[in-house]
């Protein structure tokens, strides 16, 4: 069964489909809020409460985005408003070790390219990186988020989310001691 048409189950009153709606987005929703909160049960609160909202908001879901990325719009939303009340910069590297690789074999910002030693500096350069620029790498190499996807969850055109990605690896570089 698609996201679409999970989700016109779920507005004709059969709330069942959207366990797996849940089962196949939550590995992903989870790790987002693992790299915002840099703890297993924060993220698994923010995770829960995103689902909640999603579910609630379904009967007014107009289908504008797909239901993948309007989950993960609910999903960033979330992460951003736990952030304002629990900031807590010490936490954004833990986070960053404890989040899940890929799965999809997509090859992410650290391997292949930088020595495992190296990984640290990373994920610290990555942690120092404003979040309007770490936002939309950690959506393409964590999430897997296409620019589309990305500019929908963030509410920005594509091509601020180019612009963005751009500086965000050249800030990286920088920061990396590379050209």
């Amino acid at each position: 069964m698609t996201d679409e048409e999970i989700v016109g189950h779920v507005q004709k009153g059969d709330t069942r489909p959207f366990a797996e709606l849940v089962e196949r987005y939550q590995n992903a929703v989870y790790g987002m809020a693992l790299r915002f909160t840099g703890a297993p049960g924060d993220a698994e609160d923010v995770a829960q409460e995103a689902f909640l909202k999603a579910f609630r908001s379904l009967p007014s879901f107009m289908g504008e985005a797909g239901p993948s990325t309007w989950l993960y719009r609910i999903a960033y939303n979330l992460c951003i408003d736990w952030l304002r009340k629990h900031r807590r910069p010490d936490r954004r590297s833990s986070s960053m070790e404890e989040s899940a690789e890929p799965s999809d074999g997509r090859v992410d910002l650290e391997a292949g390219v930088i020595a495992s030693e190296e990984r640290e500096r990373v994920r610290t350069a990555l942690a120092e990186l404003d979040e309007k620029y770490r936002s939309p790498i950690e959506m393409l190499y964590y999430q897997k988020m296409s620019y589309g996807q990305i500019a929908s969850v963030l509410d920005i055109p594509e091509k601020t989310v180019e612009t963005r990605l751009y500086r965000a690896r050249k800030l990286l570089r920088e920061r990396l001691g590379g050209a």
